[in-house]
């Protein structure tokens, strides 16, 4: 046993330097892919000499570093609220995309256009929290109900049931208010429009819900190994599940908002991170966090490079990965 852990043990951090080299690598290449080249000696003085009157550092300073910052942030985002209710509802289906959670905060982004479409960046956050609670109700609801809820393949139709009421809510404001444009692009799921205030903004949401994913990662454990073993252990399933469900709104709740509903991050990372350092949540969720930033940042990368100078949305990249794993998932006994 003790063996056993220790392998997971220096996995986790192999698996963890891996990683992070490999951002490292993403992160340059990001800010160096745009429809304008831009030679390496002005990328650098844009990132630590920064001069405002040369405008290719302006546009390597306001265009492609918050594209690539938010890039790293709504992947851990999507991946570690995945891990979470992977974690709290024993399902290895439940996602954000796949439970509806990101259909609810995207419905509160479309009623944030029609009632408010003058809001800020942290108005229409509060607009996709609260679509994204009313899905969570649903969805923890359901997950609670017993043997119903016990059956990931069913809870995984129910979120997809709910996805598909919530986008034709969203589709219906849509055409009734004339926003089919601009929700069209944005439900594409894209970080091309994002600028350094939206950057800014969204780092605190992010950074608080990551705090409270890591704060809960030895209970989120405890859950998933079943209600009577965390019980018996001392955890406290109900609050536990709450606070679970405060930290998916908060990163998926706010990723939605800045970059769409990019679809599968929170289904595909946590698993393979699970396949290489076990199913410790203390190990998961850190690792996945990483990988889930590097996952987004290298799909975004793809999606700039695939017709230039137009650009592919990220979500048709996850989801050309993830179609086919969410398939297998579901066929697998």
């Amino acid at each position: 046993m003790q063996t056993q852990a220790h392998n997971y043990f220096l996995r986790t951090c192999l698996s963890t330097a891996i990683v992070v080299v490999m951002i490292v690598g993403a992160f340059v290449l990001s800010v160096n892919i745009g429809a304008k080249q831009i030679a390496p000696e002005i990328i650098w003085k844009a990132l630590f000499e920064y001069d405002v009157t040369d405008s290719n550092q302006v546009i390597v300073r306001t265009l492609r570093l918050p594209r690539t910052v938010t890039a790293l942030a709504v992947g851990a985002s999507f991946a570690a609220s995945g891990a979470l209710m992977q974690a709290a509802t024993r399902n290895p289906m439940a996602s954000p995309s796949v439970l509806g959670i990101n259909a609810g905060a995207a419905l509160g982004l479309a009623l944030a256009m029609v009632v408010h479409p003058a809001a800020g960046f942290n108005e229409t956050v509060l607009f996709s929290f609260a679509g994204a609670a009313v899905a969570s109700v649903f969805i923890f609801g359901i997950g609670s109900m017993g043997s119903f809820g016990s059956s990931p393949v069913r809870l995984a139709l129910t979120g997809t049931a709910i996805a598909a009421l919530f986008n034709a809510f969203s589709q219906a404001l849509a055409v009734a208010f004339k926003i089919s444009q601009d929700l069209t692009f944005w439900n594409a799921g894209g970080i091309s429009g994002v600028r350094p205030e939206q950057a800014a903004l969204l780092l605190p949401w992010t950074v608080a819900g990551l705090l409270l994913a890591l704060a809960l990662s030895k209970s989120v454990t405890l859950l998933s190994l079943g209600d009577e073993v965390a019980v018996g252990l001392g955890g406290k399933t109900a609050w536990i599940r709450l606070l679970a469900c405060v930290a998916v709104l908060l990163l998926a709740g706010s990723a939605v908002a800045v970059a769409g509903p990019i679809g599968f991050v929170g289904l595909i990372v946590p698993h393979a991170v699970c396949a290489v350092i076990g199913s410790d949540y203390r190990r998961v969720i850190p690792l996945t966090i990483v990988s889930g930033g590097l996952l987004v940042l290298l799909a975004d990368i793809v999606a700039r490079s695939i017709n230039p100078p137009f650009e592919t949305p990220v979500g048709a990249v996850t989801s050309l990965i993830g179609v086919p794993f969410f398939i297998y998932l579901a066929t697998k006994k």
